[in-house]
């Protein structure tokens, strides 16, 4: 059984043995470890003197004829609003994620809370557009790609779409029909209606494309968005540059030492520095047998919420008293012991930019992910 928790920050970090303020040699050790790799490769000295170089925030300019350019370094596009529209970086004002804009023709600090019964502003309130990157790593053509795109929980269907063209960059627009349900307890059903028109672009980097959507689609302002979006301009993404600050030893000695700095014998740990993308789709597929040739393969997120050129750490850790995975299967008997894990893998941020997720999956069958000795590494 494979049981997978997903794990915020450093979570996965803290459930693990302390590491001691000093412990014998890293590589010594391991290799005197019953099942431990003979030569522990080396830390990451040249990622770790590496100078930052960090991609600017979404940027605003007045154009002065009534419009405003905002433009995302990052994301790899620019495009023109009204000015006396509302742009940020998300919707919620937590870290912003990358890429992603938000922009509304009505301010979120004033305009109404949405009805419960109906969650969904009325088009009279205005009109609001996002703007996301999305991961198309196998290249599929966009109207193909559009039928992964989920954006609400009240999404039911989506309408045939047509071909069109961007910035000079092949982009398909189609639209997404949601619907919310509400049953009050002493009242008919509740149900309220909208689209969604969205636009999936080519971007400036060819496995990604830029997924733009207004809402809602029966707004008196759609054709301000609709203007906008049609006009925006597609760039080279900048590619941010962050130093290795955790370096593989530390990794390593946080699972190869108990807490009172001492060898656990017959512990195996090993580490591979990757980008967050290939971190991602190591996590998707995890560590049990690979996809099958031709067989459907596993969807990871294709919504970038966090830089895909960050650098992680995929870890895998095997042998014995190794901690036990949340979750499982629920019985309905009385409770008994679990079997114990067998082996661990998860991932971390490298360079401390530890607003991206990090996951763990826990297997009580074999004893090494069967994916994690194919897994690059970028440590140099």
């Amino acid at each position: 059984m494979i049981a997978g928790a997903l794990l915020a920050g450093n979570t996965l970090r803290a459930i693990r043995t302390h590491a001691p303020a000093e412990t014998p040699d890293l590589e010594s050790a391991a290799g005197s470890a019953a099942s431990a790799s003979a030569t522990t490769p080396a830390n990451c000295i040249t990622l770790g003197q590496i100078l930052p170089r960090i991609a600017p925030p979404i940027a605003v300019q007045d154009l002065g004829n009534g419009t405003q350019r905002v433009t995302s370094a990052e994301g790899g596009y620019s495009v023109v609003f009204p000015s006396a529209w509302f742009a940020a970086a998300n919707a919620i004002g937590i870290t912003p994620q990358f890429g992603q804009l938000h922009a509304t023709s009505y301010d979120l600090k004033t305009a109404p809370t949405p009805d419960p019964e109906r969650w969904m502003q009325p088009p009279q309130v205005g009109i609001s557009v996002d703007i996301q990157v999305w991961l198309n790593p196998d290249h599929e053509p966009l109207d193909r790609y559009a039928e992964h795109i989920l954006i609400g929980p009240d999404q039911i269907t989506r309408q045939p779409g047509a071909m069109t063209s961007i910035d000079g960059r092949p982009a398909y627009r189609f639209t997404i029909n949601d619907e919310h349900r509400f049953q009050p307890a002493d009242r008919p059903l509740v149900v309220t209606k909208q689209t969604r028109v969205v636009w999936v672009v080519q971007g400036g980097h060819p496995d990604r494309a830029i997924v733009a959507y207004a809402t809602p689609g029966e707004s008196a302002l759609f054709p301000a968005s609709e203007r906008a979006i049609s006009t925006m301009t597609i760039t080279a993404p900048f590619v941010s540059q962050r130093p290795v600050v955790l370096q593989r030893d530390e990794v390593l000695r946080q699972w190869l030492y108990d807490m009172n700095g001492a060898l656990i014998r017959g512990r195996r740990a090993e580490a591979r520095l990757m980008t967050f993308t290939e971190a991602n789709a190591a996590m998707t597929i995890g560590g049990g047998p690979p996809p099958s040739p031709g067989g459907p393969k596993p969807i990871q997120l294709l919504r970038l919420d966090h830089d895909p050129e960050d650098l992680y750490w995929v870890t895998a850790v095997s042998g014995p008293d190794l901690p036990q995975g949340r979750g499982g299967p629920r019985g309905l008997g009385p409770p008994s012991t679990p079997p114990p894990t067998t082996w661990i893998l998860g991932d971390m941020s490298a360079t401390g930019q530890n607003t991206g997720p990090t996951a763990g999956q826990y297997s009580t069958q074999g004893s090494w992910p069967q994916n994690f000795d194919a897994l690059p590494d970028r440590c140099r």
